[in-house]
């Protein structure tokens, strides 16, 4: 109703301008085609209906009062100053709105939308928590989808109604049922997921429906799930990206009381019992016609349509993003350049600071945040430091940590004997806290774009490199590097230093690293090199040793000392 309204509040501005005694039949077909066409339009692309502070409408009063204008000097041959009235008003509204936005004018605005606290690696620690190399993400998007669509494939009669939607990563904790009963268990686990669209106009007019969404665990790509019923309940996705009419997403949450709302960032999610919902950020513009500020999620039942907005602080606990991605990007970019000043920005550039190249998620203990390099303008491969910013209130962090960016990190990653020989290449890194020491953490792809290795780098040491065929593989090789480089005296917030005197109950060699189990320490393997330790490769069950270590939340960890008390040469 609300864009039928304005199609004919257009119509009517049209009507009124180009109204003419001489031809009143032209007049009145060709304001049936206004009416049609800008209906269309409307329809089509739902423009934000504000009066101020977003486009759409002021540029289609633009388009209607000058076609109108026009249609009457060509139909009478005549001019009117008065009928010029409405289309001066709108070129005089873009010059105002063109003032209140530009960046130039408001640079202490721009900058100010992000409020960021500068602090030292040490804060690093207690923010990102480390976790066992077995959950650091290891299937990125475009690897999650493959695997997605050759899930998909098994299911011949599916595969040929429907394909896989937009993939969204996504921390879970929860438990339910799928398929026959088989039951899913998630405890603070990163999933992608999608929804199944369907693959053409006809193709939603015939089903009306798909039938599920599909589950890829973003550490493991051999788990993956096709979600047809949940609970016990089949599924049926009504509310779509590829639905038409009033079964589109963003058109029925628009005719259902927010067509006066911007609407960014499509995700699709589950909840932790397999509910699937849509998540949008409901956004409005804080600097003229710019400025985008999220100002709380709207979720829609994928299967209902029930429509539920929240403010930031009301989340419910299982949404991970409200901040859209482009509004962040944008923000920090307006932090780092109008610390001092536009004028400073575009002549002297003194202090002035930039993103680097892309932006990915990092996770930590249910919590995630966008993560970016920043350095100083026109800088290529050093960083300043990197920012973290919460992806549902926005609070963000500068930490002050030297190191190389994101690009350079996959060159060095590439360069690695390991990956150079047979020609893999690094997948952009995701950052990670390692023994306490910010570390780059990337997935080696080969030319089927399948994962081969991985490869472990300290964001301010580019010597301390590991890469291997298994994770384990690739964090022994990176540890061993930072002993090297005595950076392996850092610790986290959660370890605790141990030193204890212990029983070897089990030791096996893989190429120069040793697997040690010890009788009084259960459900854990410790890790050392001959390198550092020549005394392992003489270690043989029922010696007694020595060993410190950094006791923590991981089942491997790595020797800082051993001794073998019963070996003598």
């Amino acid at each position: 109703m609300s864009y039928f309204l304005l199609t004919l509040g257009m119509t009517a501005l049209f009507a009124v301008l180009s109204f003419h005694k001489e031809n009143k039949t032209a007049w009145a077909v060709v304001c049936t085609l206004v009416f049609v066409f800008f209906g269309l339009i409307n329809y089509n692309n739902l423009p934000v209906l504000q009066w101020w502070g977003f486009e759409g409408v002021w540029i289609e009063a633009f388009c209607v009062s000058l076609l109108g204008v026009a249609f009457y000097c060509f139909c009478t041959e005549k001019s009117s100053f008065v009928r010029f009235i409405p289309t001066g008003i709108t070129l005089l509204a873009a010059v105002v709105a063109a003032f209140q936005s530009w960046e130039m004018f408001h640079a202490d605005e721009y900058y100010n939308r992000l409020k960021v606290e500068t602090v030292t690696d040490s804060v690093f620690n207690a923010d990102v928590h480390p976790i066992p190399v077995s959950k650091m993400i290891s299937v990125d998007g475009k690897l999650a989808r493959k695997v997605a669509e050759d899930k998909l494939g098994e299911d011949l009669g599916l595969g040929s109604r429907v394909e896989v939607g937009n993939m969204t990563i996504q921390n879970i904790t929860g438990e339910f049922t799928i398929n026959n009963g088989k039951k899913l268990v998630f405890n603070d686990d990163l999933i992608w997921v999608a929804p199944l669209e369907h693959r053409s106009f006809w193709k939603w007019m015939r089903n009306g429906y798909t039938p599920g969404y599909i589950i890829v665990d973003a550490t493991d790509a051999t788990k993956r799930w096709l979600v047809t019923e949940v609970n016990g309940q089949p599924l049926r996705i009504k509310y779509l990206e590829s639905g038409c009419f009033g079964d589109d997403i963003e058109r029925h949450i628009k005719e259902h009381g927010y067509a006066s709302k911007g609407l960014n960032d499509h995700c699709f999610e589950i909840d932790g019992n397999g509910t699937p919902y849509w998540v949008l950020s409901s956004y409005d513009q804080k600097i003229g016609f710019c400025g985008e500020e999220s100002e709380g999620p709207i979720t829609v039942d994928a299967q209902t349509g029930e429509l539920k907005a929240y403010s930031i602080e009301d989340a419910p606990a299982w949404i991970d993003r409200i901040q859209p991605q482009d509004f962040i990007e944008d923000q920090i970019r307006c932090w780092g350049e109008y610390k001092d000043g536009w004028w400073n920005s575009f002549w002297a550039q003194i202090g002035v600071q930039e993103p680097t190249p892309g932006t990915t998620l990092v996770y930590s203990q249910g919590r995630s945040f966008w993560y970016t390099g920043i350095r100083s303008a026109g800088a290529d491969n050093g960083t300043n430091g990197f920012m973290l910013i919460d992806t549902r209130t926005k609070a963000a962090k500068f930490y002050r940590v030297v190191g190389i960016n994101e690009t350079e990190a996959m060159r060095i990653a590439n360069d690695q004997p390991f990956a150079k020989a047979a020609r893999y290449e690094a997948n952009f890194p995701v950052l990670y806290n390692v023994r306490g020491i910010p570390t780059y953490f990337m997935t080696m792809k080969g030319s089927s774009g399948n994962v081969v290795g991985y490869c472990f780098l300290a964001v301010n040491n580019r010597q301390a490199v590991g890469c291997g065929a298994a994770k384990q593989d690739a964090e022994a090789a990176y540890l061993r590097m930072l002993k090297k480089t005595s950076q392996d005296k850092i610790k986290d917030g959660d370890v605790v230093k141990e030193t204890q005197k212990l029983t070897v109950r089990a030791i096996v060699q893989e190429n120069n690293v040793y697997y040690i189990l010890f009788n009084e320490v259960k459900g854990v393997e410790f890790t050392g090199s001959t390198e550092f330790y020549p005394e392992l490769k003489w270690t043989k069950p029922g010696d007694q040793a020595e060993i410190s270590y950094g006791k923590g939340e991981d089942k491997v960890i790595p020797l800082d000392s051993f001794d073998n008390l019963d070996f003598e040469i």
